[in-house]
């Protein structure tokens, strides 16, 4: 199994769905064994989320390129504008002071946006009541909203689930049908609660029936019948 150093580098392309599709199952397995990558990982989706709904930027002024590449090349600004020299020249050394405070507004808009969404996006939360196939001594929910990528956010509160098998993990899914989009593993250490966030994509909003399964570490990651808790949404 991959180690923490190794599987950090590629947890941003595994947010963005871009790891071929043998690496993105190393990680998921890491995943499920590893809460300190688990936290990283939900920084990286934090992020992701709030960048996709920030608005589009604005388009810079026609001449700002060329100035900004002879400020950086310690030229001249270009005469080809038909503004005279000293209009130039005065513009000139306001985009000189401006660059830093261009550059620090855009890292607090960032950190900002980051913290509006965490704090004060609101989004509707449907629960789905999870039902044990055997054990009848523990039970949960999952707690289901909209981020503003589009993606379903999964929060799982469960009680009482007992820690999987060695060398295995728990998954969670949509399910409708044949069809199957998973959303995510972890582990829990046994009895007591559990609290884990997960992310599916958009359509599993189309997809009624949510499982939790105990996966082998060795085995595909095909779905395993070893189902041990329902739901149905309503």
């Amino acid at each position: 199994m991959k180690k923490c150093a190794e599987v950090h580098p590629n947890l941003g392309a595994f947010v963005l769905g871009g790891l071929e599709s043998e690496e993105e199952t190393e990680v998921r397995r890491h995943l499920a064994f590893c809460p300190s990558c688990r936290e990283k990982l939900k920084e990286f989706e934090e992020v992701s989320q709030a960048l996709k709904a920030a608005p589009p930027l604005a388009d810079p002024p026609s001449y700002l390129k060329d100035e900004i590449l002879s400020y950086v090349r310690g030229e001249e600004p270009s005469s080809s504008n038909e503004e005279d020299g000293s209009s130039r020249e005065s513009r000139f050394k306001n985009l000189r002071l401006l660059l830093p405070s261009m550059a620090a507004a855009a890292l607090v808009a960032i950190v900002a946006l980051g913290t509006f969404f965490s704090l004060h996006t609101e989004v509707p939360v449907a629960t789905i009541q999870l039902t044990p196939i055997e054990n009848e001594d523990y039970w949960g929910v999952a707690e289901l909203s909209t981020q503003p990528s589009g993606n379903q956010q999964v929060e799982l509160k469960l009680n009482n689930l007992e820690e999987p098998a060695p060398d295995s993990y728990y998954e969670a899914w949509f399910t409708s049908g044949e069809a199957y989009i998973g959303a995510g593993t972890f582990t829990t250490t046994g009895s007591g609660e559990t609290d884990v966030v997960l992310t599916a994509p958009p359509q599993a909003r189309d997809f009624p029936t949510f499982l939790v399964t105990e996966q082998s570490a060795t085995s595909d990651t095909a779905p395993s019948k070893e189902v041990v808790l329902r739901g149905e949404a309503q």
